[in-house]
């Protein structure tokens, strides 16, 4: 059957209670540290309130599927449900790759977890991508297994840099999905949350479970085996309630996925798979989802199709959606975009696709605020959490927001972005630059705003995994009523 796009079958005998497992509470006082988290109220009747989780990765902690189960749950039981909106819904939005993680559980990613933490010899000195291509092979090795059952059914896996997100499919879906469909249950909450991976079904062919099963579960009689030979990065939507009762766990509150188009170029070397670039299927991929009894109808643009606009005539918003993403979202009846983020770069660094400008922060400007500045789009909010941390030597860093077209009042802006800086900023963005009030929340950077070259100077000690410095581990809320009050209080800072 088709659940939210994905093609699953053989919705036979499984363990609910192990796939639940996967996602048991954290426990008391063991979590790591997370600022205070802003709080944008509004709270009128039918208000959705939205949380936008700005989540450290840490895939070298990630031992067996109880230390990503705890990690999402100690988010959700110290950012989320203190701040709980009673009587009307609430929508927890983590970010891009936040499944990544889970590639390194178990005995097959123990020795990508073994390079993660202590480094790669052979790379010291060098730059990227020496130590994320070390660490791929690492995954390679450890999926041996897997990649050489998929090889016959899909021999061009072989070419795939990124072939171990196929092989992981399984993972992904027992630890990943099944994490956060729990979580969205236990809190009766709205949960969204991207990762890249393959299609799926799910098989009991004892050949298939020995090829595929981690190692350290030897009880698992079934797995999940992925139904194409390549991994889409997908965001996901779960509800707080069952709505396909005869499905598995991770897909029994699935209420709608979209599939990443346009894909970066560090994504199409991987040999990551876009989605659907024209047609009823590109529609459809981005059809937005309307959150009951609120006035939401929220549309998904992972990172940079969130800067797609393009130019398009009226009625053809959506002919080529890899050119004018926004513009079909908007064309669609989306009114709160969700930007779900994994920012591979320094903070504090050049853009990667405008070799025009040199402070990153500015140029992101291009994305969530614009969505809700741009007079030719209609969204009234925009949503936009951020990954940060480590991964070899591919630093994850940002600033995550929330923010309200045609808000008055005070502004605020992303470190670095205070005023323009002539012969160093692209002149098509001075208006980027200064206090803007569309922002309702908006969580800090490591260090309060300084000059750009004190700020560099902590960007680079941050991708060099000093201790000097820390990123920001916190969470934004914001309450999104229809219509929305221009006068309404903004600019909340969350804590470091």
């Amino acid at each position: 059957m088709v659940v939210g796009g994905w093609l699953v079958a053989g919705f036979c005998a499984f363990s609910i209670a192990a796939a639940a497992g996967a996602a048991r509470p954290a426990a008391a006082g063991s979590c790591p540290h997370f600022g205070r988290p802003a709080l944008a109220a509004d709270p009128r009747p039918h208000a959705l309130r939205v949380f936008a989780i700005q989540f450290e990765q840490q895939p070298a902690e990630m031992l067996t599927a109880a230390s990503f189960s705890h990690a999402i749950d100690c988010a959700m039981r110290i950012e989320v449900a203190p701040y709980l909106a009673q009587g009307r819904p609430n929508l927890v939005v983590f970010d891009e790759d936040l499944g990544l993680q889970t590639l390194a559980i178990g005995p097959r990613g123990a020795g990508a977890r073994a390079l993660l933490r202590h480094g790669v010899s052979s790379c010291r000195g060098q730059a990227f991508p020496c130590a994320t291509l070390a660490t791929l092979s690492a995954l390679d090795t450890g999926y041996a297994t897997p990649l050489k059952y998929l090889a016959l059914p899909f021999p061009a896996l072989r070419g795939q840099l990124g072939r171990a997100f196929v092989a992981a499919t399984d993972v992904f879906v027992r630890v990943f999905m099944a994490t956060m469909a729990t979580e969205a249950r236990r809190y009766g909450v709205y949960v969204i949350a991207s990762n890249t991976q393959a299609p799926f079904r799910l098989t009991r062919d004892p050949r298939v479970v020995a090829a595929l099963r981690d190692p350290s579960t030897p009880g698992v009689h079934s797995v999940y085996l992925p139904t194409a030979g390549r991994a889409y990065d997908q965001t996901f939507i779960w509800g707080p309630g069952v709505i396909h009762p005869s499905a598995p766990a991770p897909l029994a509150n699935l209420l709608a996925s979209n599939r990443k188009v346009p894909l970066t170029s560090f994504e199409q070397a991987l040999g990551f798979a876009a989605g659907p670039g024209r047609g009823p299927a590109a529609r459809a991929n981005l059809r937005p989802f309307a959150i009951p009894g609120t006035g939401a109808h929220v549309g998904f643009a992972t990172s940079l199709p969130a800067f797609a606009y393009g130019s398009a005539r009226r009625g053809h918003e959506c002919d080529s959606v890899a050119a004018t993403y926004v513009r079909c979202l908007d064309r669609l009846g989306a009114n709160v975009l969700i930007q779900a983020d994994a920012n591979d770069g320094q903070w504090s660094g050049p853009d990667g696709s405008d070799a025009a400008e040199r402070w990153q922060p500015l140029s992101w400007m291009g994305s969530a605020w614009r969505a809700v500045t741009d007079p030719t789009v209609h969204f009234t909010y925009a949503v936009n959490p951020m990954l940060v941390g480590n991964l070899s030597d591919t630093p994850f860093d940002g600033q995550s927001s929330i923010l309200q077209r045609g808000r008055r009042g005070n502004g605020c802006h992303y470190a670095g972005d205070g005023s323009f800086v002539p012969g160093e900023d692209d002149p098509a963005l001075r208006g980027y630059s200064g206090a803007k009030p569309q922002f309702l929340a908006l969580a800090p950077w490591t260090v309060p705003d300084a000059p750009r070259a004190s700020l560099r100077s902590v960007g680079a000690a941050l991708a060099a995994g000093t201790d000097a410095y820390h990123y920001v581990q916190t969470a934004v809320i914001a309450d999104l009523p229809f219509p929305a009050d221009r006068g309404r209080q903004g600019c909340v800072v969350a804590g470091r």
